[in-house]
């Protein structure tokens, strides 16, 4: 079975099924081939998702989190995406969680927003988030 990169407008045929033709197009190419999701992909599927879908935050995270169980969906790092989608439950922007559950957690993660510093020392206690000075 091949793996396919796959992107952010087949990733959101995938999830939502709204064009008959291009849904078969992708079930075919499902039922063949891995997917592969990149982070990229995420970002833009979840920004796709909330603004043209009108899809609100738990009905993205169900989604995406039905990626992390389906043996044909890989995205690097799984354990990045469950830790992004448990704070963008928790009310972070999705992209903020990106950013902090990839970033190494030997160096500090480094912003002019004061609400992702706050919001982050909140949900992620020991996390190492400054405000840039």
């Amino acid at each position: 079975m091949k793996t396919l990169s796959i992107d952010t407008n087949v990733l959101v045929r995938l999830l939502v099924l709204d064009n008959p033709e291009q849904n078969a197009i992708v079930e075919r190419l499902f039922t063949t081939n891995r997917f592969s999701v990149l982070w990229t992909v995420l970002m833009e599927a979840e920004w796709v998702l909330r603004k043209v879908f009108k899809a609100d935050t738990r009905r993205i995270n169900d989604m995406f989190r039905s990626m992390l169980i389906d043996e044909l969906i890989e995205v690097a790092r799984p354990d990045a995406l469950t830790c992004a989608l448990d704070l963008h439950s928790a009310g972070m922007d999705f992209a903020d969680a990106v950013h902090l559950c990839l970033t190494d957690e030997s160096m500090p993660f480094v912003t002019f927003d004061r609400d992702l510093v706050r919001r982050a020392k909140k949900l992620i206690p020991d996390a190492s988030v400054e405000l840039a000075q």
